[in-house]
């Protein structure tokens, strides 16, 4: 991104963003910026105060940002998502979301663990999976006080271990079962609760009111090879597959018999280093100039 700055002391200030430079240290927290003034610093200053000036026009809720209000609004009052996808009828209420769900089309996971070779399509789940190569386990066990990196296993282990002492919550029409009744409540609301529009199967053109159905329905579809090469007799159930596929030698593709090809191999080279990989996301640190990746002008058909 190129930005233009109408004064001297904007631009080495702006390029802070980039170096990750943040001088300035809250006194309250010690949480640092990389400005003294601006809404970042403000907001937190608030959070601090407990002032909260953005008030909902719809509700007695007031939030300490303007971004957190439009959201709740959008979440608890108005419904609006307005940002939609274009390859399904998927829509969300913030852009990150969109980028997520987008991910799940393209298979992409640009989120590389720099301990192994997890990748993830989400920081949050980098963030949960980076705890499995600590010693660090935040979530204890309230019975038995065994300690887990992950709040899903130490539930897991709680219903595995201690069924005769914890009350267990389920709804009659999934197979769901769970060790609060807070999170059962979550649980409706996320996956039984009824929407009057409904949304489409972004495999096919079923309508489900139901987010458990939609899912339940969708993981039949995961197993079909959808996207056909129109070059060849490939066919594979993921669209970067395509995509390294398609990448691969024209020629080469040409003598090697379709039974072969379905597996196919896709490596990366740096220019100026010699980094290699099979995959494209172990090489996202690299400057994109530096990628040798081959051209094709083939598109996917699906």
């Amino acid at each position: 991104m190129n930005l233009e700055s109408s004064s001297f002391t904007d631009a080495p200030m702006h390029t802070r963003i980039h170096m990750g430079e943040k001088p300035y240290k809250c006194m309250e927290c010690g949480k640092t910026f990389a400005y003294s003034t601006g809404t970042l610093l403000r907001n937190h200053l608030y959070s601090h105060r407990g002032t909260r000036p953005h008030k909902c026009p719809d509700c007695n809720m007031a939030f300490v940002s303007s971004g957190e209000l439009v959201r709740h609004r959008h979440y608890k009052h108005t419904h609006e998502k307005p940002f939609k996808c274009s390859m399904c009828d998927d829509a969300s209420v913030q852009v990150y979301k969109l980028k997520r769900h987008i991910r799940s089309h393209t298979g992409e996971r640009p989120f590389q663990c720099s301990l192994c070779s997890y990748a993830s399509r989400d920081t949050y789940k980098l963030k949960r999976h980076m705890g499995t190569h600590s010693d660090e386990k935040p979530y204890e066990c309230y019975i038995c006080h065994a300690r887990y990196t992950q709040s899903g296993t130490m539930k897991m282990h709680i219903l595995q271990n201690h069924m005769e002492n914890v009350a267990k919550f389920h709804w009659p029409h999934c197979d769901t079962v769970i060790a609060r009744k807070s999170d059962l409540g979550v649980h409706l609301q996320k996956h039984h609760s009824y929407n009057d529009q409904g949304k489409k199967c972004c495999y096919c053109d079923v309508v489900f009111h139901e987010r458990y159905t939609l899912i339940q329905h969708q993981k039949s579809h995961n197993n079909e090879k959808r996207f056909k090469c129109d070059q060849c007799d490939y066919l594979c159930r993921q669209g970067w597959h395509m995509i390294m596929h398609k990448h691969e030698p024209t020629l080469e593709k040409s003598l090697v018999p379709a039974a072969i090809v379905t597996k196919p191999s896709f490596r990366s080279s740096c220019l100026t280093c010699t980094s290699s990989a099979t995959t494209i996301p172990t090489l996202s640190q690299l400057p994109l100039s530096a990628l040798s990746v081959a051209k094709c002008s083939h598109t996917v058909t699906q």
